[in-house]
C-alpha cells in the first residue's frame, strides 16, 4: 500500500477506495482488470516544456485525461500559458504586505509541449517508466487537467505502483493538486483492419 498517497489523502480529507489488482502496466489493462470503462480511468503524462512553467522550477508537468482520449501538445501549450498569463495577472494584482517588493511574472508562457524520453522519469523524478503517480505535488510538478475530465464524478488513479490504483472524486483530485484545468484532450482515432 503506498502509505505516502494514503496519508495525503486522509490529511486532506479526500474520500478515496484503494483498489489492489494484479500487475498492470497500460491504462487499457488497468480498465480490463477492474473490470470498468477505459474513460473512467485517469491517464497522466509527464510533458516537459520548452522552458520552466515556473521560475526556477523543472521544465515538466503532469497533464491529466480520461484514458479513453489523447493529448493535443499544441493545444496543452496554448492552455499552459493562458494559465501562465491568468497567474501573473493575479499576482500583480494581489494587495502587497508592507515592506515587500511584489512578484511579477514567475509564470512563463511556453511554446512548445513535448513528451520525454522515459529516460526522463528515471533520472529527473528517481520513478520508473509507467509508475508515475497522477499526484503532481509528490514530484513539486503543476497538474494540468483536461476540462472534459473534470465532469466526471470519479475516476481511477495511478497510485504509484504497477498493483495498486486509487479511485476518488474529480474535483477532490484537482482541489489537493490545485490542477489548472483547460481543454486540450481530442479522441483516440481507431486504425482501421484491412
Amino acid at each position: 500500500m503506498n502509505k505516502k498517497l494514503v496519508k495525503y489523502l486522509e490529511d486532506n480529507k479526500v474520500k478515496y477506495e484503494l483498489l489492489e489488482h494484479r500487475t498492470v502496466y497500460t491504462a487499457h489493462d488497468v480498465a480490463a482488470t477492474l473490470h470498468v470503462k477505459l474513460g473512467e480511468i485517469a491517464k497522466s503524462l509527464l510533458v516537459k516544456f520548452n522552458k520552466p512553467f515556473e521560475d526556477g522550477k523543472k521544465p515538466y508537468a503532469l497533464a491529466v485525461v480520461a484514458a479513453d482520449k489523447n493529448i493535443d501538445l499544441k493545444k496543452l501549450s496554448k492552455v499552459v500559458s493562458d494559465w501562465a498569463v491568468r497567474l501573473n495577472r493575479e499576482l500583480r494584482l494581489k494587495k502587497l504586505e508592507k515592506g515587500k517588493k511584489p512578484v511579477v511574472d514567475i509564470y512563463n508562457k511556453v511554446a512548445k509541449v513535448i513528451l520525454p524520453k522515459e529516460k526522463d522519469m528515471k533520472d529527473k523524478f528517481k520513478v520508473g517508466a509507467g509508475s508515475m503517480s497522477a499526484f503532481g505535488s509528490f514530484y513539486k510538478l503543476p497538474v494540468f487537467v483536461d476540462k472534459s475530465f473534470t465532469k466526471k464524478e470519479k475516476a481511477i488513479f495511478a497510485a504509484g505502483n504497477f498493483e495498486e490504483s486509487v479511485k476518488l472524486p474529480v474535483a477532490g483530485f484537482v482541489k489537493i493538486e490545485q490542477a489548472m484545468v483547460g481543454a486540450f484532450a481530442v479522441g483516440k482515432k481507431v486504425k482501421k483492419v484491412k
